[in-house]
């Protein structure tokens, strides 16, 4: 019975990183040969950061990463979520009207951040607050 619990802790992130990979390749544009901005000035990322679905989306997976490996393994859902998200820039690459870029991955280790230190405080807390019998 753990050992199936164990697993269903997965399932979730690895459904919702999989369906999040086949939404960001989804194109009704076409396709081209791939193409990548590997821009990382200032102005591109401070532009980045205002894409609040980035910073949710991998909120969001990160925890289900948590959920997935434990909250004693938070720096592996970090790598689990991070992984996704430089997928997502990598099946852009041949779409067109999505703009794959190196700048877009700071959003995304927002949401990551946000994501452990929500996690961190709530498992802190939970810790010193908890109930005893």
């Amino acid at each position: 019975m753990r050992k199936i619990v164990a697993t269903a802790r997965w399932v979730p992130l690895v459904v919702i990183s999989i369906a999040s990979l086949w939404a960001s390749a989804r194109t009704t544009e076409g396709y081209r040969d791939p193409i990548f901005d590997w821009d990382i000035s200032w102005p591109a990322i401070a532009n980045a950061l205002t894409k609040m679905p980035h910073i949710g989306s991998m909120f969001l997976i990160f925890l289900l990463g948590a959920l997935a490996v434990g909250v004693g393994r938070l720096w592996l859902a970090a790598l689990l979520a991070f992984v996704v998200a430089i997928g997502w820039e990598l099946v852009q690459m041949p779409t067109i009207g999505n703009n794959p870029r190196l700048a877009d991955l700071a959003p995304d280790l927002v949401g990551i951040g946000l994501g452990w230190v929500i996690v961190a405080l709530g498992v802190m807390l939970w810790r010193r607050f908890r109930p005893t019998s």
